[in-house]
Order: C-alpha cells, then sequence, then structure tokens
C-alpha cells in the first residue's frame, strides 16, 4: 500500500549520487516547481466547481477539523498473497512440526514407531530446522517489504485544520513521516483558469505538492488524496469541497458522507471492485462486463480477503498529542 508513497520520497529526497545520469530531468522538475509555484499562489481563493462533493473521501469532519483519505487503500493486499507461502511455513514449522521433532531430540525416541531415532532421523530433523531459519531469515530480510501494508498504521489520514490553517499529513517514517504544511503553500493538481465541466469516467488522482520554496522545507513533498476519482469533474468537486472548508466553513458545504476508519470486512469487498467500476459504469449489466465480473469474482474474492488480513495486521492512526490538542473541537457536524 504504502509503496508509492515510499518510492515518492526516495525520488525526493535522493542525494547527487542517486541522481546520477539523470541530473537534466532534476533541473527540469526545479523548475516547473518554480513555476507552478509562482502561477498558482492564491488558489485556495478561486473558486473552480459549483458542485463541491465529499467524493466518498471525508473520514470525519467537524468545526476545526476534516480528515481526508488518500488513494492507495485499495492498493494493499499484494505483499501478504507474494509473501503467503514464506508467512504460511513461518507459523506452520513451530505449531505442528519443530515440537514433535525436538521432542525426538531430546529422547532419542521417534514416537510413531516407538523405535531408537537413527542417524538419518537426525539429519532430517536438523534439515528441517535450517528449513525454518532459512524462512526466518528471510522474512527478516524481507520484513521492510512486509511493513509496506502490515504491522504499520493502517491508514495515510490528511488533515485539514480550519483553526490553525494547517495541513498535517499522518504517514509512517520510511513513507515520509508526518509532516505539518500551511494551507496557503499549497498547490493542487488542477487549474484555477480551467472550469471543468466534463464527466467522461477515468480514473484520476488529486495531489497536493508542497514546493520547498513555498514551504521552506529541505524537500518537495507530494499526497494523493482522495478515494479512487471517476473524472475531471469529480476531482474539482472534491477539492473545491475542501477549499471551501477551509475557506468557508462546514456551513458552505453539503454534510459528508463519512467513510468508517474501522476494518469493516464488506469494505476490504468493494476495494477490488474499485479497479472495474469505471468499465462496469461504461457498459452496466452488457455480456462482456458479466462475464468478466464472473471470470475475475474469484481473485478479487482472494483479492479482499488480502486486503482485510492486512487491515486486521495494521492499528490505527495515532495523533501526537500537540496535534490533538490543536483540533479539540466541540463535536462532529
Amino acid at each position: 500500500m504504502y509503496f508509492v508513497e515510499w518510492l515518492m520520497r526516495r525520488t525526493l529526497t535522493a542525494s547527487k549520487e542517486d541522481i546520477t545520469g539523470f541530473e537534466g530531468d532534476m533541473k527540469q522538475f526545479e523548475k516547473a516547481t518554480e513555476k507552478y509555484g509562482k502561477q498558482y499562489r492564491g488558489m485556495q481563493e478561486r473558486q473552480i466547481s459549483d458542485a463541491p462533493s465529499d467524493a466518498r473521501s471525508i473520514y470525519s469532519m467537524n468545526d476545526t477539523y476534516m480528515d481526508v483519505r488518500t488513494f492507495f487503500d485499495e492498493w494493499r493486499g499484494g505483499v501478504i498473497l507474494g509473501l503467503f507461502p514464506l508467512l504460511y511455513g513461518l507459523v506452520f514449522f513451530p505449531l505442528f512440526i519443530l515440537p514433535e521433532i525436538t521432542g525426538v531430540l531430546l529422547t532419542g525416541v521417534v514416537p510413531e514407531v516407538g523405535r531408537d531415532a537413527s542417524v538419518s532421523d537426525y539429519i532430517g530433523i536438523i534439515g528441517l530446522w535450517c528449513v525454518w531459519l532459512i524462512l526466518v531469515a528471510a522474512f527478516v530480510y524481507l520484513f521492510w517489504i512486509f511493513r509496506m501494508e502490515c504491522l504499520v498504521q493502517r491508514h495515510i489520514v490528511v488533515r485539514f485544520n480550519r483553526k490553525t490553517r494547517k495541513i498535517t499529513i499522518n504517514r509512517p517514517n520510511f513513507a515520509g513521516g508526518n509532516q505539518v504544511y500551511d494551507w496557503d503553500d499549497v498547490v493542487a493538481s488542477v487549474d484555477p483558469d480551467d472550469q471543468v465541466v466534463t464527466k467522461k469516467r477515468k480514473r484520476e488522482i488529486l495531489m497536493l505538492f508542497f514546493f520547498k520554496q513555498r514551504t521552506g522545507a529541505e524537500y518537495h513533498d507530494v499526497v494523493f488524496l482522495g478515494a479512487p476519482l471517476r473524472s475531471d469533474h469529480e476531482l474539482y468537486a472534491l477539492w473545491e469541497y475542501i477549499r471551501r472548508y477551509m475557506e468557508e466553513g462546514p456551513a458552505s458545504l453539503p454534510k459528508p458522507r463519512c467513510i468508517p476508519s474501522f476494518p469493516w470486512p464488506w469494505r476490504s469487498l468493494l476495494a477490488p471492485w474499485r479497479f472495474l467500476e469505471n468499465k462496469w459504469a461504461q457498459a452496466p449489466w452488457s455480456p462482456k462486463m458479466i462475464a468478466l465480473v464472473v471470470v475475475v469474482s474469484p481473485l478479487m474474492l482472494v483479492h479482499a480477503t488480502a486486503h482485510w488480513c492486512s487491515l486486521l495486521l495494521c492499528w490505527p492512526v495515532y495523533w501526537p498529542r500537540k496535534l490533538r490538542r490543536e483540533s479539540t473541537s466541540p463535536g462532529p457536524v
């Protein structure tokens, strides 16, 4: 799940030695950041949509803050599936094999047949122990991949605080860590001069950029915001929802249908459906689409199961005490 954020962080913080051969590309990127940093200054005050929408992306909202989900929540479960043989061996061996064969080492007797253990028995026992130790070593070596979606915080959450006019990104350290930026410094992946009206379905991502020229930070930063958006229209509507919340307050917006942060299993069933949602909407209940859903439904079920297991192996998002105090509010809207 966090692979894209981890990769983006590594790219944005790369040293000169790491980008050898890509110096020209990096110079172009730096010029672009300067251009956009100046061109879109003040975009927070400019309306870009007449129909703000929460776009199925809000965890909670009150008079003080609004918590918004990030894009790649559905992109989890692959690590568990890929490492399943390794994880299965790590659990199966110490539960069902190693206790019994270790008893043979201690007693010198094979319990199933009641005979004395032979040299070949001892060699086999040592071999099985070696197999398990190799599995442990492989898991330790691959643990950084496992942490991409397990034994880590459950979600990346972006908090927009109206009281402090700050944006807080809550994420694991390897993916960039907790960062706090001024609302006035954000640059969104929308064009304030382009009033988007098309509702043509395509997969979109709302990206928020924090260029170091504006934030004063050592590195650039970026966060991918919202659920998988279905069109430019929905992308602009989500940004307008966030913009009006920060500039005008929740009273100027339709009440959001907040998504739960608890890992309910039926929400994991929706995760694989997100990858087919746009195609289904283009030709709903057509024989071709029905056949496609039937064919891939076993894979969707496997993905949903791995997705849910990934969520269960994570813990809820924790906000530092200072941020909790800043976010104190009378109650939800």
